[in-house]
């Protein structure tokens, strides 16, 4: 598993990047058919004015395969936005798995099917 950091007008402390490597690696389990070798994250962490004042972003985008899976969180804080981006990511990931599960149960059923009329 590779992990990669961009900061934008953001301070990376070794604090911030522990806990979005960590935060990053609980999403692992979620990517069980593919190897660690082949998986990758992007981060990126800006900050930026808005008319409410100072808000942050995280960008993390998943590279697992042919599989690419991209999230954004916001918050006032950096933990914030990654818990957010991190939260909006697993959601994402739990429909993709659950889509390619029910191709699979689609195509089992028909073959079945072909199977019994014969």
């Amino acid at each position: 598993m590779l992990v990669n950091f961009k900061a934008s007008n953001v301070d990376l402390t070794d604090d911030v990047r522990q806990y979005a490597e960590s935060k990053v690696d609980m999403l692992s389990k979620l990517l069980a058919g593919v190897e660690d070798e082949n998986v990758s994250y992007d981060i990126e962490l800006s900050k930026g004015k808005q008319n409410s004042g100072e808000t942050y972003r995280a960008d993390i985008t998943v590279h697992a395969g042919s599989t690419r899976l991209h999230a954004v969180g916001h918050g006032e804080s950096l933990n914030a936005a990654v818990d957010g981006a991190k939260d909006d990511l697993e959601r994402r990931m739990r429909r993709e798995k659950g889509k390619d599960m029910t191709l699979m149960r689609r195509g089992k059923q028909a073959i079945k099917s072909m199977l019994r009329m014969d």
